[in-house]
């Protein structure tokens, strides 16, 4: 399973990338990671609807790729419709030190 977060947007326009692969956690970090992904419920968001037009130039955008057996799922959000169980999700993978990073715009 591997996870990409691609968060963009801002005045800037920059876009950080972050990836996480469970083949290279630990197998308990890897059996807590396949939790986290279970609970973010990310097969049950919704499709990505067309880019929004938001109330403030410099609101942030989310793009969530998860890879598994099985086609690929990708969600997006904004600021305001990141859901809390998500969020909490990117803070897991922002705490874990074999996550990779990179920055492109």
């Amino acid at each position: 399973m591997k996870l990409t977060i691609r968060r963009g947007g801002g005045l800037a326009g920059i876009v950080a990338q972050t990836e996480l692969d469970a083949q290279k956690l630990p197998q308990p970090a890897a059996e807590a990671f396949a939790g986290e992904v279970a609970r973010a419920e990310l097969q049950l968001q919704p499709p990505p609807p067309p880019p929004p037009a938001s109330r403030w130039a410099d609101a942030q955008l989310y793009e969530i790729s998860l890879e598994e057996a099985g086609p690929p799922v990708c969600v997006h959000f904004t600021d305001e419709t990141l859901p809390e169980n998500v969020r909490q999700l990117m803070a897991w993978v922002d705490g874990r030190p074999e996550r990779t990073e990179s920055i492109g715009y």
